[in-house]
């Protein structure tokens, strides 16, 4: 039988493992449950690239944002993380240099672009992490167990089964917190890339745009990631042929080197849209639940900082029972 856990997190996306880690970096003892293989998650097959985010509530984003910058900035020195820091160059909505919003403000190496993808006329050059999502989900579960932590493929109903496990349960369950919080609020939003082979693209493209679709382009040692697009309330995960299509034309527009770049798939998600992202401690009689869930298109920009204030809410959650007198 497996040693009891302090913690169990229910869900092995990209939200779910990085608040595993953390949680077991703070001397936690982890259980992972996951309904799904986390290499079958939309989050093994997203772009991979950490952007400015504007996910409401904002001020709680641009801190959150800000920890996982850093943290992915400390893991592009190990190749094995999957984690680079790259070239980009962000284009679309920009205002005046002067005026820049926080968000555009935590950009690294901020600086004026040589040249401009096609078709845009304003732009940022700057450093970005780029995740290569496959080698990154398998260097955390790696992480995870190095330091005494375990996954199990576990589909559950409530989350009173995982309170039966261990004291704390954080659910980052994506999508399923629909069902296990009973919150309405976490909507469907569907994601598509179409993947390419790399022709030698080294520089990400990455617009800022409040529509539907936008043009993206993440480069990969072996491949490059082109999007995208975002549909409320679409649950079908089947790719899109339009979408597929109209993407390829947007991307091969701003980067001439992709015209013959061999299509090598096209990866689809649906991820958890929320009004506002999640992060709050519900004490219950059997226990603590600890809601990490909403992040939408956002959970790599989000997620090692959502992770670091789960752990905080932990430890205010322990700190308060110790020093609670007994009956």
């Amino acid at each position: 039988m497996s040693a009891p856990a302090d913690v169990v997190v229910v869900g092995a996306g990209i939200v779910g493992l990085s608040t595993a880690v953390s949680l077991a970096e703070a001397g936690h003892r982890v259980r992972v449950w996951t309904a799904d293989d986390p290499s079958t998650t939309a989050s093994a097959h997203a772009g991979g690239v950490w952007k400015p985010t504007y996910q409401a509530p904002l001020a709680g984003s641009l801190v959150r944002a800000s920890c996982s910058l850093d943290r992915y900035r400390r893991l592009a020195a190990d190749p094995a993380t999957g984690v680079r820091m790259v070239d980009a160059v962000t284009v679309g909505e920009i205002p005046d240099r002067h005026a820049l919003p926080p968000q555009l403000r935590l950009l690294p190496d901020l600086g004026v672009p040589a040249t401009l993808p096609a078709g845009f006329d304003r732009g940022l050059a700057h450093r970005s992490p780029v995740i290569d999502l496959p080698r990154h989900v398998r260097w955390m579960r790696d992480r995870l167990g190095t330091l005494g932590g375990a996954l199990e493929i576990r589909r559950i109903e409530t989350l009173d089964e995982a309170l039966a496990d261990a004291p704390v349960v954080v659910l980052a369950a994506g999508l399923g917190a629909r069902e296990l919080a009973q919150d309405p609020t976490v909507r469907p939003l569907f994601s598509q890339y179409v993947v390419t082979d790399n022709p030698g693209v080294h520089r990400v493209v990455a617009e800022i745009s409040d529509a539907r679709r936008w043009t993206s382009i993440i480069p990969q040692p072996d491949r490059v990631h082109l999007g995208g697009v975002r549909l409320p309330g679409r649950t079908d995960p089947t790719p899109d042929r339009e979408e597929a299509r109209e993407i390829l034309r947007r991307c091969r527009e701003a980067e001439p080197l992709l015209q013959d770049a061999a299509v090598l798939r096209v990866d689809t998600g649906v991820l958890p849209a929320r009004p506002t992202t999640r992060v709050e401690a519900e004490p219950r009689d059997r226990g603590l639940v600890v809601h990490n869930y909403g992040h939408g298109g956002s959970g790599l920009s989000l997620c090692w900082g959502t992770a670091c204030e789960v752990v905080r809410l932990v430890a205010a959650h322990q700190g308060s029972a110790v020093e609670r007198p007994s009956a």
